[in-house]
């Protein structure tokens, strides 16, 4: 069973100093410091900055794993 993603969610990201990004954790929950901290500690491979995210979209996606005609992004009601 898959686990809910909603607006508690939240993923700890490590950024490479060339710009590559890579989760490194993730929460269903709101985690305190010292759970990021701790993963933070742990993931010692190059990173040069951390970004702890939480979700401000949550887009669902058909079954091709591309957003539906009335998501985000579509082409609906562009011009040009």
């Amino acid at each position: 069973m898959e686990r809910a993603i909603d607006y508690k969610t939240h993923i700890l990201i490590g950024v490479r100093d060339n710009g590559v990004m890579t989760v490194i954790a993730d929460w269903p929950y709101v985690p305190k410091q010292s759970e990021v901290q701790e993963e933070i500690d742990t993931s010692r491979n190059g990173y040069v900055t951390y970004v702890l995210c939480t979700p401000t979209s949550i887009l669902p996606a058909n079954h091709h794993g591309r957003l539906g005609q009335s998501g985000y992004g579509s082409a609906r009601g562009r011009r040009g």
